[in-house]
């Protein structure tokens, strides 16, 4: 099986519950007003978007989760004016007999590091990593975030991780936002990371240390507008996107440590 057709169908066995928790929410965040944007964001870009948001001062909504928990939202009926999602492929999973999209934009990249504490030493590789029972070793969930996604690909190329995966001798965070609180709050001694987050939210606590091996996975976000061409909030819709890829907006996107890309996929 593909690893898009194994992604759809962990998404059917999941829907039915997501139903019960998502039609709350969708009946709060769907809006008509003219003036204000809803947008559903990557757990992964908070940093960034908030300063956006703060700069851009104009109303805008933003709901932060993981990539895949944010599409089941939309395919349940959720529907934001924009979307900013990691991976190239995450599009595919959109419904779209059910959801219009009007552009899909390349709009940053980010790429995956392996950290662990200091305290465990020099250059340490991720198959030591996986070895080494007294480390406790966390991943985003594979169901609900590019980045577990990406993880479990790469685990599954080592040994020593394989037996820790079939072992299941390994912590599962949601997503990229509660994986960086797990290792925050000291739950985790190493961990697969987006390289923003550790220049972030870990770096500067000198407690972690990037590794030397090399994951050579880079993970690209995408934009992408919804809706209809007839839509009353397009010409808004269409202004946010365009400030995104602004000089203002790319030297935001540069602090915490994402790279704008101007090619189209």
């Amino acid at each position: 099986m593909s690893d898009l057709n194994e992604t759809k169908s962990n998404f059917k066995k999941i829907i039915f519950l997501c139903f019960l928790i998502f039609s709350l929410f969708i009946g709060c965040f769907n809006s008509n007003h003219k003036n204000e944007i809803n947008i559903f964001a990557a757990a992964s870009l908070s940093g960034p978007l908030d300063k956006i948001k703060e700069s851009y001062k104009k109303s805008i909504n933003i709901d932060y989760d993981g990539s895949f928990s944010l599409i089941n939202k939309i395919n349940l009926g959720a529907s934001p004016d924009i979307i900013i999602i990691a991976g190239d492929r995450s599009v595919d999973l959109i419904d779209q007999n059910l959801n219009n999209l009007i552009s899909t934009k390349r709009l940053i990249k980010n790429e995956l590091v392996l950290i662990y504490k200091d305290k465990f030493g020099d250059s340490l590789s991720l198959n030591e990593v996986c070895a080494n029972k007294s480390i406790a070793f966390g991943v985003a969930d594979p169901l609900l975030a590019p980045l577990g996604k990406q993880s479990n690909l790469i685990l599954k190329k080592y040994e020593n991780c394989k037996k820790i995966l079939e072992n299941q001798n390994l912590i599962i965070s949601s997503n990229a936002m509660t994986l960086i609180s797990a290792l925050s709050y000291g739950h985790l001694d190493g961990a697969i990371v987006y390289k923003s987050d550790y220049m972030n939210s870990i770096y500067n606590s000198n407690s972690f240390r990037i590794s030397e091996d090399n994951l050579d996975k880079t993970i690209y976000y995408l934009v992408l507008i919804m809706g209809s061409m007839e839509d009353d909030k397009l010409s808004s819709k269409q202004a946010f996107v365009d400030y995104l890829f602004s000089n203002d907006s790319k030297k935001l996107f540069n602090e915490f440590g994402f790279e704008m890309v101007n090619d189209d996929f």
